[in-house]
């Protein structure tokens, strides 16, 4: 009989994750589908899980598979405000599915912070700052500046802007992922504040101009310092949140689409005193932008080009056509490691493999981190690099 890979795992991080569940060693074993001996010998470092068994604890406990390797276990988490508007009883805020996204994440940043540590590659402090008190236009050329986004690169982006963001993003230490199987209504991104290596979720479900906006809206929770989970609307939150969801949907705006850049192009110019818009020519203008015809639009309100009564009577019909699209049920998909990267994103990928290159980390032990079969691990490693083959 062929004997089972061992997972050799952190020993005390595995207790602490069952402590933390607040489980006896009995109830935790049954449900890891262990015997009791076994998991405290476990726990214990005098045996080790077999790789199924190690994986079945990993499920068992909603914890990420990373978390196991850490040297010790995560403290400190700082609390994420829920700037949500939704109309839910306070023990329904934050999901199950919701909350075992964020520690995921968080668990996520402690593996990437050893591993940066252990292959001597120092972490960028995230070092722009900005208050809700201030210019929202100035923060939005803030925030170009930082990332290095030029409007000759942008304009060529089109429907890879979300992309092309995403990695001006990353190449800045901030963490990207990701987020499959949550509702649109729980949350369209979450954004988790630190000094180093922050992190951006984005829900997978929303629509791809829409995640651009989301992308941009959470960073700049990052900018003002205002951890928190947001369900983007351009409609005001209720009032304990509405000022930093405000600033941030405006700043979001202004980083995307520059009023400059906006009120030089011609089809702008061309319209005058016009203040009523076409969807061709939102459409036209949004392309440019490699954003949604909605934020065209909330754009030309901000800047005196369309009235509030046009561009509430067009959004109404925006949001009919984001639920119809919403119904819509998708067949087919990519692959299995093109769906892994575009979750765990390539700056983070790469990070693994690097490990991996650099023997801190077992093949097997990039499988459990990326969340897939060793042998798929060259497809994702090719993706992740753009290699051919």
């Amino acid at each position: 009989m062929t004997k089972s890979t061992l997972a050799y795992i952190n020993p005390a991080i595995l207790r602490w994750v069952r402590e933390q569940a607040r489980l006896s060693p009995q109830a935790a074993a049954e449900g890891i589908g262990i015997s009791a001996d076994k998991l405290q010998a476990c726990e214990a470092g005098d045996k080790h899980l077999t790789f199924p068994q190690f994986l079945a604890a990993a499920n068992f406990y909603k914890r990420a598979p990373a978390i196991f390797y850490l040297n010790e276990p995560p403290v400190g988490f700082l609390p994420i405000q829920d700037f949500r508007r939704l109309r839910e009883t306070p023990e329904d805020a934050f999901k199950s599915g919701l909350r075992w996204a964020i520690r995921q994440a968080r668990e996520r940043r402690e593996l990437a912070l050893e591993l940066r540590n252990d292959l001597g590659e120092p972490v960028q402090p995230f070092k722009l700052q900005s208050s809700v008190k201030d210019n929202l236009e100035t923060v939005g050329t803030a925030i170009r500046t930082y990332l290095g986004i030029k409007q000759v690169d942008q304009q060529t982006w089109r429907a890879k802007a979300f992309d092309n963001w995403r990695t001006a993003i990353e190449t800045n230490d901030v963490l990207v992922f990701m987020v499959p199987r949550l509702a649109l209504t729980e949350m369209r991104g979450v954004a988790v504040a630190e000094p180093k290596l922050p992190i951006i979720l984005i829900n997978s479900k929303g629509r791809t101009n829409g995640r651009t906006f989301t992308l941009l809206h959470e960073f700049c929770h990052l900018v003002v310092r205002a951890s928190g989970i947001s369900a983007l609307d351009f409609v005001a939150p209720e009032p304990a949140s509405a000022v930093v969801e405000q600033f941030c949907n405006a700043v979001a705006g202004a980083a995307l689409v520059p009023s400059d850049w906006l009120l030089s192009e011609h089809l702008v110019r061309s319209k005058g005193q016009v203040k009523t818009w076409d969807d061709d020519e939102l459409a036209a203008l949004a392309g440019r932008f490699g954003v949604s015809r909605e934020v065209i639009l909330r754009r030309l309100l901000g800047l005196g080009r369309t009235t509030l009564a046009f561009y509430e009577s067009r959004r109404a019909s925006f949001q009919a056509e984001y639920d119809a699209l919403a119904e819509k049920k998708s067949s087919g998909g990519p692959e299995r490691h093109l769906v892994v990267l575009s979750q765990l994103g390539r700056s983070f990928t790469r990070l693994v493999l690097q490990g991996y290159y650099d023997r801190q980390l077992t093949l097997r032990d990039v499988a459990s981190h990326l969340n897939m079969q060793v042998t798929a691990v060259p497809n994702i490693e090719r993706a992740a690099f753009g290699l051919a083959g």
